[in-house]
């Protein structure tokens, strides 16, 4: 059934308070600068008060075009993507709440001292305008409280218009690399600054609220990502993506503009990725949902062995990427300064040379179902070693202006972004290949439920506790001094216990190849103290490597005990 036009007047109630909101939202985001968020402010360092107006009213004009041409779930689509970013821009205006000196906000003010400078009204307009941005989105989420009867719920209910499963796949893929490019674009430094008062942190070096406000911004820009691509109503997916882009612009638009007007301050790649990745995702998704069949009328079933295939050469692409990253200048240093020996990426050997094999079997046909699900749990050995590279680079360039990031850190960006992208594939060619197996009578193995939670338990303490120890050594973890590098710990942990939970539950075969791809990532782990202990004085294994060291044992005993019980059966 094509879309139908739905006036206002049969919009649902909650909607139409939703949108009211968003404009009453808009209204106060523009007078909170134009009433003054500090008191004594200095003045911004360029003429952004057009700019920023435009940016705040475009999400509500833009679902009032979309209401004007009787198109409503478009609109609410547009607010729920604007409101799912807003936590993450509250908290990041909160700083202004606690210490104004510590933002960087050269479209808002331009410190000229260490003057104190104290919170004024319109700070505490602009923090409600981005609470009703957000309550707009709850209100419109979903059917926004439609009746089943109306013809808003109609398009809900009625699937005939969906997207083909050959679209949504498409715009998925995309939007985990896109979505991961805008996600990746909030943790780089805003722009590059010779100003004391304006300083260019990066998500490490950003003080408290501003650090879990960018990483809320960056998680909410991948969310969005994932979420407008993977709806199956094209008016939701265009909507959704659409506000996302709108309000994301909104925040790093201003920053493109002050690297480029503001003196002292200079363009860096960060803002430019975070509005490219969802821009060339919300072209793509509108484009598709154009072209694409109905969902009757396409082929919806996936073929395993072509998205093997594509799973194979993602993989290949990303274990290249993580050799390259291995071996490449991480830091580039000028002023005449000593080239500094870098560390940290030195696991992306093991980790590129595990996930290149394993993608290589990928590539055989006859091997590929075996093989995937220790392809799949491998991948987080690329996080493992990107978190830790990048989180080493960022800290360096922190350090000094002559210290600068080398192309090896961006070969690790893209070593992540093909990894996520690879896993997804990965994950899109077991659903298909279970789609024709029969796993009605599937019963748990209970015969690994011994080497199972001695491999989860030492799984914990492996990635949890310091693989290497030093004196003057303080290592990134988990439960205390987390940081950029403990991101990369964290994925690698809760995939392995993922994978300990349901390996029981698994096919045999599948479950072995499961628990040895989580051997290989643990192995990983282990060999951190052999390949890094140089960069400590005095260094020496720490209880992670020797649990480690266990944690692989428990893991290939589990993958011994699965095969062995498919042989009894």
């Amino acid at each position: 059934m094509p879309e139908q036009r739905i006036g206002w007047a049969e919009s649902p109630p909650r909607l139409r308070i939703g949108f009211g909101l968003a404009v009453l939202g808009a209204a106060l985001l523009i007078a909170g600068p134009v009433v003054g968020l500090l008191r004594d402010s200095p003045a911004p360092g360029f003429s952004s008060m057009p700019l920023l107006v435009v940016l705040a009213l475009l999400p509500p004009l833009v679902a009032a075009g979309f209401f004007a041409v009787r198109k409503p779930v478009v609109a609410a689509g547009v607010l729920v993507g604007s409101a799912l970013i807003a936590p993450g821009r509250l908290l990041v205006d909160t700083q202004l709440l606690v210490d104004p000196l510590l933002v960087s906000r050269p479209e808002l003010m331009v410190p000229t001292s260490l003057a104190p400078l104290a919170p004024a009204a319109g700070l505490w307009l602009l923090l409600a305008g981005h609470v009703l941005v957000g309550a707009a989105g709850l209100l419109a989420a979903g059917r926004a409280g439609a009746e089943s009867a109306t013809g808003y719920a109609a398009e809900f209910d009625d699937h005939s218009d969906d997207r083909s499963a050959r679209a949504r796949g498409t715009s998925l893929l995309v939007a985990l690399i896109a979505g991961t490019t805008a996600a990746v674009g909030f943790l780089l430094s805003p722009f590059t600054s010779t100003d004391a008062y304006q300083l260019a942190r990066n998500v490490v070096d950003n003080p408290g609220l501003l650090r879990y406000g960018t990483l809320a911004l960056a998680v909410a820009t991948a969310v969005a990502a994932v979420f407008g691509a993977g709806s199956a109503r094209p008016s939701v997916a265009r909507g959704v993506l659409l506000g996302a882009t709108l309000a994301v612009a909104a925040v790093a638009v201003p920053q493109i503009v002050a690297g480029l007007a503001v003196d002292r301050l200079g363009s860096a790649p960060g803002p430019y990725l975070a509005v490219f990745g969802l821009t060339v995702l919300t072209a793509i998704v509108w484009l598709f949902g154009r072209l694409a069949p109905p969902a009757e009328q396409a082929e919806v079933s996936l073929e395993s062995g072509r998205v093997h295939r594509v799973a194979g050469v993602l993989g290949v692409l990303t274990g290249v990427a993580a050799l390259v990253a291995a071996f490449g200048a991480q830091l580039v240093v000028t002023d005449g300064l000593e080239q500094p020996v870098t560390y940290s990426n030195r696991l992306f050997i093991p980790a590129g040379l595990l996930v290149l094999a394993l993608a290589v079997a990928l590539l055989v046909p006859r091997a590929a179902s075996s093989v995937r699900p220790a392809f799949t749990v491998a991948l987080a050995a690329v996080p493992l070693a990107g978190a830790s590279t990048l989180d080493a680079a960022f800290t360096a360039t922190g350090v000094s202006a002559a210290v600068r990031i080398g192309a090896g850190v961006w070969f690790a960006c893209a070593a992540l972004v093909l990894a996520i992208a690879a896993a997804v594939a990965a994950a899109l060619a077991g659903g298909a290949e279970r789609d024709d197996v029969d796993l009605t009578e599937r019963r748990a193995n209970l015969a690994l439920s011994g080497p199972l939670a001695a491999a989860a338990l030492f799984a914990v303490g492996a990635f949890g506790l310091p693989a290497v120890k030093a004196p003057e050594l303080v290592p990134p973890g988990i439960w205390s001094e987390f940081r950029l590098a403990s991101w990369g710990l964290l994925i690698a942990v809760l995939v392995v216990l993922v994978a300990t939970a349901i390996a029981p539950v698994s096919r045999p075969p599948r479950a072995a190849a499961l628990l040895l791809g989580a051997a290989g990532l643990v192995a990983v782990r282990l060999l951190e103290y052999p390949l890094t202990a140089g960069r400590a004085e005095g260094a020496g294994p720490g209880p992670g490597m020797w649990l480690s060291l266990a944690c692989v044992a428990a893991l290939v005993v589990s993958a011994l005990v699965a095969v062995g019980s498919r042989a009894r059966r």
